[in-house]
């Protein structure tokens, strides 16, 4: 089987355990009087989350983190997962970004009811309604976009195929926090649900249909050249957004990005597929900067993405279980620009994600190690966080990062290496 996507059979098994024993909850979203020292408007505390309460990891950064939801429509494209043949590209997406600390609003909530609603019935039994209004996010709606730094270095995220955006909040507030505007991409039909503002909900109906557990070698290559072809809806996805946010930074309509955005400076990361996109989009558009792969196999339409010869700074970050992978050997032995790789001892698949946390929190620890991993999920955080942050930092902002120096003792859970 293929390791490195997710199988609509584990997505549903894992939301599966999402039943009964989850706690509903909510924790007070007013601000709280900042710390000695700090600014004199902060735009989130540090009061305990209540009991029952999943508090994510705190962001890093210096900056309180703002956020926001736009739906975006590419009228120069069909719909391909839609018979309608006048239907057009839609995509959700949403921003995560250095906030004004002196800003106002509601903490974000981590799923929105549909969402929470999916992951609760998707397994097919029942739960808890509204366990999702218990995971607290760091990240507050609408309020404006810091002055301090501006503009901004951008960033473009995309999920895993089947996953949600919601499930790396941990990363895109970090990086937020370290002063990056990042868009995070919801791929309608290849992402477990779409949730649109006219009331839409849109599940998984992607055109690749993915294979059953015993299917056949020829069911799974045909799987994948499926996977390979398709990588290319995901970069135009990429490529629209950023010229979306190219206009935005000229006018904004609400006025959030106007003048805010540094469009010199962007990169682009994702997760398992997100991370195949990566590579294709930067080897197809010579406007992003740097790109990040975190334990993705490298389809693209030259089957395994070997010999692309990526001129710009490529980052591939493995699970420990990832296995022997020529699409990931080719391309790294092939990158033109800087190349970096690392293996994350006692991590699987989905230890890059926020699942890890969650599951730990609502049903204890040891659920799901074939797909969560054995590391401890709060360190699984903080190492893929360290690691993508020192990466964007020098590849994207120009700044030094002597993580990605050689191998780190504060990370010996890291096998780390390096190219040229």
């Amino acid at each position: 089987m293929l390791h490195s996507d997710v199988s609509r059979h584990a997505l549903c098994l894992l939301a599966s355990f999402f039943a009964s024993t989850l706690v509903a909850g909510c924790a007070d979203d007013d601000a709280v009087p900042p710390h000695e020292g700090d600014p004199v408007c902060t735009g989130w505390g540090d009061e305990a989350p209540a009991d029952g309460v999943l508090e994510l990891p705190r962001p890093t950064g210096p900056h309180p983190v703002g956020t926001q939801i736009r739906a975006l429509t590419d009228s120069a494209r069909g719909e391909e997962a839609t018979e309608d043949p006048d239907d057009r590209r839609e995509l959700m997406v949403q921003l995560f970004y250095p906030a004004d600390p002196c800003g106002t609003g509601q903490l974000a909530p981590y799923l929105s009811p549909e969402e929470g609603d999916s992951r609760r019935t998707t397994g097919g039994l029942p739960a808890e309604d509204g366990f999702e209004a218990s995971i607290v996010t760091h990240a507050r709606v609408g309020v404006p976009l810091a002055e301090d730094g501006a503009p901004h270095p951008v960033l473009l995220f995309s999920h895993g195929f089947g996953m949600l955006r919601a499930d790396y909040t941990s990363l895109l507030e970090d990086l937020a926090s370290h002063g990056f505007v990042v868009a995070a991409i919801s791929h309608t039909y290849d992402t477990e649900l779409a949730v649109f503002p006219d009331g839409r909900a849109v599940p998984f109906g992607s055109v690749v249909l993915t294979p059953a557990m015993d299917a056949s070698e020829e069911e799974i290559e045909a799987f994948s050249q499926a996977m390979n072809e398709h990588v290319a809806v995901w970069v135009d996805d990429a490529r629209f957004v950023l010229d979306e946010l190219t206009a935005a930074a000229q006018d904004d309509p609400g006025g959030l990005l106007t003048g805010r955005l540094d469009l010199e400076r962007v990169g682009v990361l994702g997760h398992s597929y997100g991370g195949a996109m990566a590579a294709e989009v930067c080897a197809r558009d010579d406007r992003f900067d740097a790109g990040l792969d975190i334990d993705g196999r490298l389809f693209g339409p030259q089957d395994g993405a070997g010999g692309r010869g990526l001129a710009q700074p490529f980052f591939i970050m493995l699970a420990a279980d990832h296995p022997d992978d020529p699409s990931i050997d080719e391309t790294y032995g092939a990158l033109n620009g800087q190349g970096y790789r690392a293996r994350v001892e006692d991590t699987a698949h989905l230890s890059f994600s926020d699942l890890p946390i969650v599951v730990e929190h609502f049903l204890g620890e040891g659920v799901l190690p074939e797909l969560l991993g054995t590391l401890d999920p709060t360190r699984a955080v903080e190492i893929t966080n360290a690691y993508t942050r020192a990466f964007v930092q020098a590849h994207v902002r120009g700044e030094a990062a002597p993580l990605l120096d050689g191998p780190s003792p504060e990370y010996p859970e890291v096998t780390f290496e390096k190219r040229p």
